[in-house]
């Protein structure tokens, strides 16, 4: 089981160290390619831009695009006792108290077997 796991954390390394170095050589690669139209430093900052942009663009379309989390819907207790506690108003006080212990049972975190 040790051994499976330092595998697949050797094979993560290399592979972060390949996608790190690939990128890398690929902005070395443009920059050297944009030197004779602009110059040294206006090359590696197109690089630079080519290969920043983009990861920047998509990070920020996420999060103005983000889906809003969805509520969670009400039970047929809290459902009940919102009915009650129209009529009886020291009803919605025990209510709440009722519901929320209830919550708190149901949602708690339960042994691993």
């Amino acid at each position: 089981m040790i051994g499976r796991v330092a595998a697949k954390a050797v094979m993560l390394a290399l592979a972060m160290g390949m996608a790190f170095f690939g990128v890398g050589l690929l902005g070395f690669a443009l920059a050297e390619a944009l030197k004779a139209l602009f110059g040294p430093a206006g090359a590696l900052g197109i690089a630079g831009g080519v290969l920043l942009l983009p990861p920047l663009f998509w990070a920020l379309a996420q999060l103005l695009f983000a889906k809003p989390k969805p509520q969670k819907p009400a039970g047929l207790s809290a459902m009940l006792l919102g009915a009650l506690a129209k009529e009886l108003p020291w009803m919605a006080v025990v209510g709440a108290g009722v519901t929320g212990v209830a919550e708190m049972f149901f949602s708690r975190n339960k042994a691993k077997k």
